[in-house]
């Protein structure tokens, strides 16, 4: 795609130079800055997915010396002021997430370094005089596409905020505390105080917390402008354990599917995040939901106009990833009936629990060595497996009891791995040999009379 130089207008529009036939007569745009080693080319989403232009946004500068620009106005109300979602201002198009040290290494548009000019930091439009405009919305591909940079917090906020519990990596052990690395915000440090590790008397640090070790920690207080971050360990409740590992469990999935995006598209994760996965994380309520969500509804992208090589390399990514596996379950049972009925009543109670079965989970009973029995379930859910072998169970006692048969579990309801299914198939192909042994030996036996 074409990029262009863009200027800011002391009436807070945009001239881009190119004529108005560049842009379509609705859409996106967005804005990029050039690549200078150690300041990140940002591109601006947030702004183009919000409020995409029209043809009413655009019209000719004949005041400029080239009448050929084209100015992306700044739409007022009806007082005159700028809206809000039509501010093309510095706060508006994320800046400031460069911080004081993107800002520093600030180049101008020839890629010079402002710092070693002997520049200060630049203003607003001084910033915005350095972007170019793409027609069209763009993902930008990483400025290295062979290594992306694949270093990004799992969230939209930098920091965690003050009460908030997160999952930290022990780093190592000093005398004023423990320093830690918030895994979920792309391991920023962060200190945990001895007084803060323990309810109780420390007698030995070592002993209550290890180097390498995950551990779940209440963060205290936050300085963004220094980067401390105080946390607590104390303070953490047994259930605040639970529910941050399994939050911290769903962001991990889906920060790992956004990686082998990012890897494969050769994107830098955290474009991936800005152009569509902060939102649709918190549209869905979690990242790892809306991506469940792509398997049934993969229209919930069309809004974030992302490129198709970029969506369906998505899409096949979580299919790939989150498409439930068939799960076997089994159980093993003995059932004997010795009454008038004897074969009869056993096959009229395994049957009652074939009956239990569905289209999607059926279950099957086969006989390895009488009078053992194993009952089989494939489903999409371990859970529903479970719960419906244990009620075909019911059924098959409830029915051999009522003619006077007797049943035993030798094994409940479980999941199977490959190791089981094969020392099944080992057994039942063991039954089935000696079966045929007793079979030929009777026929020898009638030979000889």
């Amino acid at each position: 795609m074409a990029r262009y130089a863009a200027k800011l207008m002391d009436d807070g529009s945009i001239t881009v130079d190119a004529p108005t036939s560049a842009f379509p007569p609705s859409g996106f745009f967005t804005l990029f800055h050039p690549k200078k080693e150690g300041c990140k080319p940002y591109s601006f989403h947030k702004y183009v997915e919000q409020a995409p232009y029209t043809k009413d946004h655009f019209a000719i500068k004949k005041e400029e010396e080239n009448a050929n620009w084209t100015c992306l106005i700044a739409a007022t109300g009806k007082d005159g002021e700028v809206l809000d979602d039509r501010k093309f201002s510095l706060p508006h198009l994320g800046l400031p997430s460069l911080g004081k040290k993107g800002l520093s290494v600030y180049p101008d548009r020839d890629g010079n370094d402002r710092k070693s000019l002997g520049v200060g930091f630049p203003t607003d439009k001084e910033i915005l005089d350095t972007v170019f405009v793409v027609p069209g919305l763009e993902i930008p591909l990483s400025a290295t596409p062979e290594e992306p940079n694949l270093r990004c917090r799992m969230y939209r906020n930098k920091y965690p905020d003050v009460e908030e519990t997160v999952v930290v990596l022990v780093k190592r052990i000093d005398v004023m505390g423990v320093y830690v690395s918030l895994v979920e915000y792309d391991d920023t440090e962060g200190m945990i105080l001895l007084s803060e590790l323990s309810r109780r008397r420390i007698r030995s640090v070592k002993k209550l917390i290890n180097v390498g070790r995950q551990e779940v920690a209440l963060v205290l207080r936050v300085d963004k402008d220094k980067g401390y971050i105080d946390l607590s360990k104390r303070r953490v409740s047994p259930e605040d354990v639970e529910k941050i590992e399994e939050k911290f469990n769903k962001s991990k999935s889906a920060h790992s599917i956004m990686r082998n995006l990012a890897t494969t598209q050769k994107r830098d994760v955290e474009d991936l995040y800005d152009s569509f996965g902060w939102e649709l994380g918190e549209e869905c309520g979690h990242l790892l939901d809306a991506f469940k969500r792509l398997l049934s509804d993969p229209t919930i992208l069309d809004k974030y106009c992302m490129s198709e090589d970029v969506k369906k390399a998505l899409l096949r990514n979580v299919e790939m990833r989150l498409t439930p596996q068939p799960v076997k379950v089994r159980s093993d049972f003995e059932v004997t009936c010795f009454a008038y009925e004897g074969i009869d009543a056993i096959k009229a109670a395994l049957l009652e629990g074939v009956k239990c079965g569905t289209e999607m989970n059926p279950i099957s009973v086969r006989l390895i060595a009488p009078p053992l029995y194993v009952m089989t379930c494939n489903t999409l859910d371990q859970d529903v497996g479970i719960k419906l072998l244990e009620g075909a169970l019911e059924k098959v006692k409830d029915e051999i009891i009522k003619r006077n048969g007797e049943m035993a579990i030798k094994m409940k309801p479980t999941a199977v791995g490959a190791e089981e299914e094969a020392a099944l198939a080992k057994a039942l192909e063991d039954a089935q040999r000696a079966n045929m042994e007793v079979e030929g030996d009777d026929d020898e036996e009638e030979d000889e009379d």
